[in-house]
């Protein structure tokens, strides 16, 4: 069902569970992960001896330790970097490699303070992406 997934990932630690959905999900359907990361752009900030290129390298380091895990999980996978806004940059490549689902992390919202969840980039990607998002806790 799912042949092409796209994974966002962030420089953070909280993606196991993502991960593993992700993986079960492929193994499941035959299909393969797409492991991406996007370089967020600072507004103002010009590119200055390669600013967002080491940034890019540093990702592209972390998400190979991942695709690695996928290789030994027997499922296909390759790794991405962008440079640009988070959430658009996931929504435009989720169309261009028509991504049958995307999968994010949940971001953490205080229940006390919830409309603060509705900027996220999760929320973002699940209102204007083109096909199925699953958010994992």
């Amino acid at each position: 069902m799912f042949k092409k997934i796209l994974l966002p990932i962030d420089l953070s630690n909280r993606h196991d569970q993502a991960l593993l959905v992700a993986s079960e999900l492929a193994k499941a359907s035959g299909g393969e992960v797409v492991l991406l990361h996007v370089v967020a752009v600072i507004p103002g900030l010009p590119e200055e001896e390669g600013f967002y290129s080491r940034l890019e390298r540093v990702a592209r380091k972390q998400l190979e330790h991942l695709h690695e895990w996928l290789t030994k999980e027997k499922v296909p996978s390759h790794v991405e970097t962008l440079v640009g806004n988070r959430a658009k940059e996931v929504i435009r490549r989720a169309q261009e490699i028509q991504a049958d689902l995307v999968i994010l992390t949940a971001p953490r919202v205080d229940p006390e303070h919830v409309p603060a969840g509705l900027g996220s980039m999760s929320y973002k990607v699940g209102i204007f992406a083109h096909c199925p998002v699953l958010l994992v806790k």
